[in-house]
């Protein structure tokens, strides 16, 4: 296919808050105040699983500057969080270290914390439990008395209309196995909950309006999704979300229940707004983590390394309560698929316990990282009894057109257009994956007095999100009053929360109407004065909003076309757009203003939107290389590469930014050292600060490279796919399979820390 040349599609733009931010101008929700705003902070319980025997707020509500003091009497037990609604917001059980006994309201934080000082608690202990495999069994502590061996029902409507999907069959199984020439099977736990940690802690400022409707101010990237998920936990409470730049998220900050919850209930209390924000120690102990998995699973492949069945049963540990996970499993399930695209055969069933660990919620990676990583550990076991090249076995096995899957909705759906081979063999290429490649088991190198021992593996995971929820744009041209020049505003929901989609949208809309992109202004991300979007989550963005603002911008092309179609007296195939006008391709001297089309005082509004579709997967390779050392367990990556085939690329620095971003949020350090650690006899979380909880300085970045291919791909006008929440999401399989590699023994369970790495090799 011939590649059109644009004139910023594919071309590195200014992104529109580069100026503002760099010059610290840009706002972002610390900056923004309410008159009266008073402090909102949570009453933490010491124990992971307790009933509240009693509890006397009177001291504190009776100190000055103290405005409101919430228990579970004061706050109906109807308001639950979680799907189907469970767990109390304020509830007479506490279900984790840190879940509220008490909310308070006050003019300082100072003031807010003197006061949680004087609420007397008497608690009655409960037995926890953190297992997730071990709470589904008969006789385990019981956390919620609607679900049976703490095992949450299936099914999330507004992803699964269609009924629930959490147990995906097909084939024959059994049938499978015995054509298998190659299988393996075993249980492995990526379970120690991983937290994002964005930069910006979560935090929104709540302001009642009367009856159950709130305006919230928050750190959210999405503000429709923080819309929907909170509207659940108070039935008919209307909330209009605004955000303004969120500093980072990584998918992490979007319902925000707990801040938006507390928040709102203070304000209707105090009849003020309510600021509630997390500080970063509150962000480690109570926001929500990654998913737990556990998996038991049996895979097998054919003499030609193709898998050929999957038997596997996942249990999702959920922590405390369970948001939306429902949703995260399908995703999950449905990117198994992709990476075992040619297997006939599959029993996946799924259970989502709760534990008394915090939370679990929606995090980059959305459910697919976890799953994949504990599977592609197994996939790699099977390749080893091959010795299959898992290079090769990916290009056999990765979905492409005309592959089948079932997809969160728990429909069928059959991949278009897509073949990444050429981008599994450019990344390989540029990694050196031939000349590093010894085999499995077998170190790539070995220093002289064999300590030091380097290893490569490589992994791959795919998402076709990129075509989730439908989303909507008006695109209205806006004719200057003193010259024959034109603004043009886009009326989409996206909040920046580092990506730059907002800058990119503008430059599809530019590109449709060749106008200067500095021309394009969009609105602020607000719920009510937008139309219905769910913003930059998951690894939606580039085809969702791209289609939407590109129909919106040709609708209103069309409009101008028809009104110049006097004018010009030629039909609108012999038009096109130039100048801020309509002009006769044929006939350069005949051209009118869109000033002259459009009334006076009045605005032309293009419509366009996008349907949730799955046809179109996406794609993302890491390789990398790790030095083990061999006497203390630790681990060095030393190189690592990212890959994909974005399609067209809308803007090149931005996916590589995608691409790069993908090392710390996503999941390279949750298979060395990142973990939350809970101490058994208390309950409390040891990894509660930035000290404790392991992280990867920028000084300790590794050598990283990446390929990005550009195919064009039919989506929509502009050909692309995108990367998003998958960059780096088999960074964690790829590192346990090159430590491995390194060591000359299998790893299996996440984090790999020294520890676990001297134990699998005999010395612990």
């Amino acid at each position: 296919m011939t590649r059109p040349e644009y004139k910023y599609i594919g071309k590195n733009t200014v992104r529109k808050d580069a100026r503002d931010i760099v010059q610290g101008k840009a706002k972002f929700l610390d900056d923004f105040s309410l008159p009266g705003m008073l402090v909102g902070k949570s009453l933490k319980s010491p124990y992971p699983h307790a009933e509240i025997v009693r509890i006397n707020a009177d001291k504190a509500r009776a100190l000055e500057g103290v405005h409101a003091v919430l228990t579970w009497e004061d706050v109906d037990q109807g308001y639950k969080f979680g799907w189907p609604p469970h767990k109390p917001v304020l509830g007479r059980r506490v279900l984790y270290v840190g879940d509220a006994a008490a909310l308070v309201a006050a003019e300082t934080e100072q003031i807010a914390n003197a006061a949680m000082e004087f609420i007397e608690v008497e608690y009655k202990q409960l037995t926890p439990v953190y297992d997730g495999m071990k709470a589904a069994e008969d006789g385990a502590p019981q956390l919620c008395e609607m679900f049976k061996n703490n095992i949450v029902p299936p099914g999330y409507p507004p992803f699964q209309r269609d009924g629930p999907f959490w147990h995906l069959v097909r084939g024959d199984v059994e049938k499978g196995f015995e054509e298998c020439g190659y299988i393996a099977e075993d249980v492995v736990s990526f379970d120690k909950k991983a937290a994002p940690l964005s930069p910006e802690p979560p935090g929104c400022i709540v302001n009642w309006e009367g009856d159950l409707t709130f305006t919230v101010y928050a750190t959210s990237q999405s503000t429709f999704i923080l819309k929907i998920i909170n509207g659940t936990v108070i039935p008919g409470i209307n909330i209009n979300a605004k955000t303004f730049n969120v500093g980072g998220s990584y998918g992490n900050k979007q319902s925000l229940t707990v801040p938006t919850i507390y928040g709102a209930l203070l304000s209707m209390a105090a009849r003020r707004p309510v600021r509630y924000f997390e500080t970063k120690v509150e962000q480690m102990i109570i926001h929500e983590t990654r998913l737990g998995s556990q998996v038991r699973a049996k895979i097998g492949m054919d003499e030609n390394g193709v898998v050929k069945a999957v038997k596997a049963l996942w249990f999702v540990d959920t922590g405390s309560h369970c948001n939306a996970t429902q949703g995260q499993v399908g995703v999950g399930i449905g990117e198994a698929q992709l990476v075992m695209a040619k297997c006939p055969n599959w029993d996946l069933d799924t259970n989502i316990v709760l534990t008394n660990k915090l939370p679990a919620g929606i995090v980059r990676g959305y459910g697919g990282q976890e799953l994949n990583s504990c599977l592609a550990l197994l996939i790699g076991r099977t390749m080893r009894e091959g010795n299959f090249d898992p290079i090769e076995c990916f290009k056999k096995n990765y979905v492409s057109a005309g592959d089948e899957y079932t997809w969160r909705d728990g429909r069928r759906w059959r991949a278009t257009g897509v073949n990444y081979v050429n981008a599994i063999e450019a990344s390989a290429a540029k990694f050196g994956w031939r000349e590093k490649w010894k085999g499995w088991g077998i170190p790539t190198s070995v220093s002289e007095d064999g300590r030091y021992a380097r290893g490569v593996g490589c992994g791959i995971i795919g998402n076709a999100d990129v075509g989730e929820d439908q989303t909507e744009c008006y695109v209205r041209i806006v004719p200057d009053m003193a010259d024959d020049t034109a603004r043009v505003v886009m009326q989409l929901d996206i909040t920046e929360s580092g990506m730059g989609q907002r800058s990119n949208t503008a430059k599809m809309v530019a590109e449709v109407l060749n106008i200067p992109y500095e021309r394009i202004e969009l609105t602020p991300p607000d719920s009510l004065v937008n139309p219905s979007s769910m913003g930059l989550c998951g690894s939606r963005g580039t085809i969702t909003s791209g289609r939407a603002v590109t129909e919106a911008a040709l609708d209103a092309k069309r409009q101008l076309f028809a009104l110049a179609e006097p004018f010009l007296e030629v039909p609108p195939d012999f038009m096109e757009l130039r100048d801020y006008g309509v002009g006769a391709i044929s006939r350069p001297g005949k051209w009118v203003s869109w000033k002259r089309l459009i009334p006076p005082f009045l605005t032309l509004t293009g419509y366009g939107k996008h349907l949730e579709n799955f046809s179109t997967p996406n794609f993302f390779i890491v390789l990398l290389e790790v030095e083990v050392d061999k006497l203390t367990g630790r681990v060095r990556v030393v190189k690592m590469l990212g890959g994909t085939d974005a399609g067209q690329v809308i803007d090149p620095a931005t996916l590589e930014m995608q691409c790069q971003g993908g090392i710390g949020s996503a999941s390279l350090d949750t298979a060395i050292f990142e973990e939350n650690i809970i101490d058994l006899p208390t309950g409390r979380p040891l990894t509660y600060n930035m000290i404790e909880y392991k992280w990867r300085t920028f000084n300790e970045l590794p050598e990283f490279d990446t390929v990005m291919l550009s195919s064009q791909f039919d989506t929509f006008l502009f050909k692309a796919v995108g990367v998003g929440e998958i960059s780096g999401g088999a960074a964690a399989s790829a590192c346990m399979s090159a430590i491995s590699n390194a060591i000359g023994v299998e790893v299996k369970e996440y984090p790999a820390t020294p520890a676990v790495i001297l134990k699998a090799m005999g010395r612990l």
